[in-house]
């Protein structure tokens, strides 16, 4: 995985970075328009058009990656846009799987459990990290970080509503795995202190 980021980063992130940086864009504006694309994104996985839904979900990932590479080349790093943006990433983590709540509650209600448990843990796996970085520990271990999460949701959204379900059940497996390492992880660490 990360070898793909770090290819998606030098062919595709930093080009449109270096156009938006010209373009004098404010990053806190690109985090304001993932949410948008998040809301954008909810609304086709609402209505059952996953494929859809996908397109939007990867175009709010892209611009939640373009606004702190702008901050950081034109030092606008500050600690309410890491806020905003971190708060803005788990708005729209909550929208997709609400989007997948309501369509599935109406098609197919075993799916539902997944979804409240996949979320459960992609949301863990966040609140872990901060929790441990509150601590002065950085728990980035597991698999199962937020651009995991997000190409597995954007891979099942392509691959079908009954495909999706799968991925949901891998997504909780993943997350709540990647959670427990986090925690154990942090524990170790801070005994060391």
């Amino acid at each position: 995985m990360h070898k793909i980021k770090m290819l998606g980063s030098k062919y595709f992130v930093k080009p449109i970075v270096n156009l938006l940086v010209k373009m004098k864009i404010h990053p806190n504006l690109v985090t304001l328009l993932s949410l948008l694309l998040g809301i954008v994104a909810f609304l086709f996985y609402w209505q059952g058009i996953f494929w859809a839904g996908a397109i939007f979900l990867f175009l709010c990932g892209i611009f939640d990656t373009f606004d702190g590479e702008i901050a950081r080349q034109t030092n606008r790093v500050t600690k309410i846009g890491g806020f905003l943006d971190s708060t803005a990433d788990r708005i729209n983590e909550f929208l997709i799987y609400l989007g997948l709540f309501l369509y599935y509650y109406s098609h197919e209600t075993y799916a539902l459990f997944w979804i409240f448990t996949a979320m459960f843990g992609s949301m863990m796996v966040s609140y872990t990290r901060a929790r441990g970085e509150g601590l002065g520990i950085s728990p980035q271990v597991g698999f199962f970080e937020r651009f995991t999460r997000i190409l597995l949701l954007i891979i099942g959204s392509f691959l079908g509503k009954h495909i999706m379900i799968y991925v949901l059940v891998l997504l909780t497996l993943g997350t709540i795995q990647t959670m427990i390492q986090r925690i154990i992880y942090t524990h170790i660490k801070s005994a060391k202190n």
